[in-house]
Formats: C-alpha cells, sequence, structure tokens
C-alpha cells in the first residue's frame, strides 16, 4: 500500500480569497477585502504576523522536503532530512504549541521543545538560502 504523503493533509490560505480573522458580516471586513484586492494581502495578516508567517512557510517547508532532490554543500541527504525535520518542528511548535500535543507534556518535556524550537529556527536562518532545487 502505498503510503500518503504528509502535505496532503495540509492546506494553505495562499492565496488568500479572504481577510483573515475577520467575518463577512463585520463592519471592517470590506476595508481588508479592498486591501486584499489591491495590495495582495491585508492588515488583519499582520494583527498576528508570526501565525501567519508560520502558518506560510510549514506546508511549504513540509512539501519541500517531499520533492527535494538536493542537498547542501557539506552535509548529506540524510543529515539534511534531519536538518529540515528539526525547521519543520520548530514552525509546527510554534504555531500549535497551546495545543494538546504539546501543551499536555511536563515542564521538562516543554523546556526540551523550546530548546528544539530554538535549534530549528536557528537552522532556518543558518540555511535559509539552501532552500531550493
Amino acid at each position: 500500500m502505498k503510503s500518503k504523503k504528509l502535505s496532503e493533509n495540509l492546506k494553505s490560505k495562499w492565496s488568500l480569497k479572504e481577510p483573515m480573522y475577520v467575518e463577512k458580516f463585520e463592519d471592517r471586513y470590506t476595508k481588508y477585502a479592498n486591501q486584499l484586492k489591491t495590495d495582495g494581502f491585508s492588515d488583519t495578516e499582520t494583527w498576528s504576523l508570526s501565525d501567519v508567517i508560520c502558518e506560510f512557510i510549514l506546508p511549504r517547508l513540509i512539501r519541500f522536503k517531499e520533492i527535494n532532490n538536493g542537498f547542501p554543500q557539506g552535509t548529506t541527504s540524510e543529515k539534511w532530512d534531519e536538518i529540515l525535520d528539526q525547521m519543520i518542528f520548530a514552525f509546527d511548535l510554534s504555531l500549535h504549541w497551546e495545543d494538546e500535543k504539546y501543551d499536555n507534556l511536563s515542564e521538562e518535556e516543554k523546556k526540551t521543545n523550546w530548546m528544539k524550537y530554538e535549534i530549528g529556527m536557528d537552522l532556518f536562518r543558518r540555511y535559509f538560502r539552501d532552500l531550493w532545487w
């Protein structure tokens, strides 16, 4: 049986058709919808910019790992997959740290996860220019 790709369960909010975080019945909806049409994004995306950035990057990083066919000089394919997994973990934790899978942990496990988060984000910074194929 062929295994399902992890990215098949991911949904991306980009390109957005409607402003984030506001409902059509709200008075401010039209303002943000117009911003989206004219600028390609609206101010609603800045209300929780770290989440918006993570929501954009996470599914693309997962898909990148699935289809990537190379690795940075000085690493191996296996090492590159480990680095990508650490980046993916960091973005996932950033988005879901209050969810059950991360919140219902011991204080020691939470501390370990935040250390792993720091490592993953540092690796993202370090290998940012290597995210191509």
